[in-house]
């Protein structure tokens, strides 16, 4: 197991670690990482170039935990399923020394994929062989990204939020979870003279957010950006994203 020190999550009264903006980027970012044809390392050494930026809801790290285990065993599923796709039974093509060959070459497949979706079947149950999470318990644990911890006074105001139906909110969800994160947020950074930038996948922000960016201004006198990339945070902080990334990105934008 990954050693992730959850006392590590504190209120919000760090004020001595913070910069002129902060960063923050929702789960669906990190769960994103899972499908990414590069190595994930890559991408978060990228993220890495933010981690004096970071803000880390504890709330980020259990959704992230409760769906990793479900895109594991989707994916082992989906190997486990793969199949060389058949050839005619004709004599014209079974009769042939390369048949043979392909037959072979068909159980070394079938014995590779058993062994991929075992060991991705693996990291449910062993995180610490999840390279994903790994480097996100990695992010978690570094003394530079600030953590915070979830009270009963943020799931309060969270839970008010919603009943008047104030952003961020998602008409399909009963849950309260986006907006505990974003009453966290705001008490951190009330006062703080920081401009905020969240990185989110979800239209939960996006589609409300001419209302977020006016109570934020309203509870913080700063600006609020909203960007859909992990590059797009790295460009408007000055930084360059990898050629790792870049791809990563397009391929998920295609």
């Amino acid at each position: 197991m990954v050693p992730i020190t959850r006392n590590r999550f504190m209120n919000p009264d760090a004020t001595h670690l913070l910069a002129m903006t902060k960063i923050f980027l929702d789960t669906n970012i990190f769960l994103g990482i899972y499908y990414a044809e590069v190595d994930p390392g890559a991408i978060f050494g990228d993220i890495g170039q933010l981690k004096a930026h970071l803000l880390l809801p504890e709330f980020v790290y259990e959704e992230f935990v409760r769906n990793r285990d479900r895109i594991l065993e989707t994916f082992a599923r989906s190997v486990h399923g793969a199949d060389i796709e058949a050839l005619p039974s004709s004599f014209l093509v079974a009769g042939t020394a390369e048949y043979a060959v392909l037959q072979q070459m068909g159980e070394e497949y079938s014995r590779c994929v058993r062994i991929i979706g075992d060991r991705i079947e693996s990291m449910v149950a062993d995180p610490e062989t999840d390279p994903v999470y790994a480097a996100f318990g990695g992010l978690l644990n570094d003394p530079e990204v600030i953590t915070l911890s979830r009270t009963e006074s943020h799931v309060m105001r969270a839970h008010r939020r919603k009943l008047l139906g104030n952003p961020p909110k998602s008409e399909r969800k009963t849950t309260i979870g986006d907006e505990v994160i974003w009453e966290m947020l705001l008490e951190l950074l009330e006062g703080l003279d920081e401009d905020l930038i969240l990185v989110t996948q979800d239209n939960t922000y996006r589609n409300h957010i001419t209302y977020l960016r006016e109570e934020y201004r309203e509870r913080t006198g700063k600006t609020l950006f909203v960007e859909d990339s992990i590059s797009g945070s790295l460009y408007r902080m000055g930084l360059e994203p990898s050629e790792a990334l870049l791809r990563y990105e397009e391929k998920e934008e295609g």
